[in-house]
């Protein structure tokens, strides 16, 4: 399964759309748009999201990540930064084999040299933001379809006289496909 790194708050202050909630909403409210494109994003494309925001988290100061929607949500805490966290992230990914399947979202150049050099891949926010929207969209028209669909599939039954109907459940059911006439 591939994974997927995102560095927080470069990504809100990347996207003009979070940009926009972050100068209207607040901080908490960007984080939270944030995690729930990237829910989407994940379920879609079948990638394991984690996300980094920089400084200690305000609920549960310890214990585990956070899993909001399937998105693991991390903070770096006090002693350090999310990008020392990303980095740490990744290395770990590197030594156990697995730097292939990772990608890191930031538009940091340092951070995404840093990663680089561990095997990792990178993009950028607004790149992920296009991949985000563009997964979006895809699962906007599969949706859409679906309904179309299902509004055929209703159209035709509704259209279908009640003897035909009922001579269509018997033979659905196995019964009554011996004699020819009808």
């Amino acid at each position: 399964m591939r994974v997927l790194i995102v560095d927080g708050y470069n990504v809100i202050h990347a996207w003009p759309s979070l940009k926009a909630v972050l100068n209207t909403a607040g901080l908490e409210e960007a984080r939270r748009r944030l995690i729930s494109e990237l829910s989407e994003h994940a379920a879609v494309s079948q990638v394991r999201t984690t996300v980094v925001f920089d400084g200690p988290r305000r609920r549960q100061p310890s214990g585990p990540p956070e899993v909001v929607d399937g998105v693991t949500v991390m903070f770096s805490g006090r002693a350090g930064s999310a990008d020392h966290l990303i980095e740490r992230l990744a290395y770990d990914a590197a030594r156990a084999g697995d730097a292939a399947d990772v990608t890191v979202a930031t538009s940091d150049r340092l951070q995404r040299d840093m990663v680089r050099a561990m095997g990792v891949s990178t993009i950028d926010a607004r790149s992920l933001e296009a991949e985000v929207r563009a997964a979006l969209a895809d699962t906007g028209t599969a949706a859409e379809r679906t309904r179309d669909q299902a509004r055929f599939a209703r159209r035709i039954e509704h259209h279908v006289d009640a003897a035909t109907r009922a001579r269509l459940e018997e033979l659905r059911r196995g019964r009554g496909g011996d004699d020819a006439g009808g």
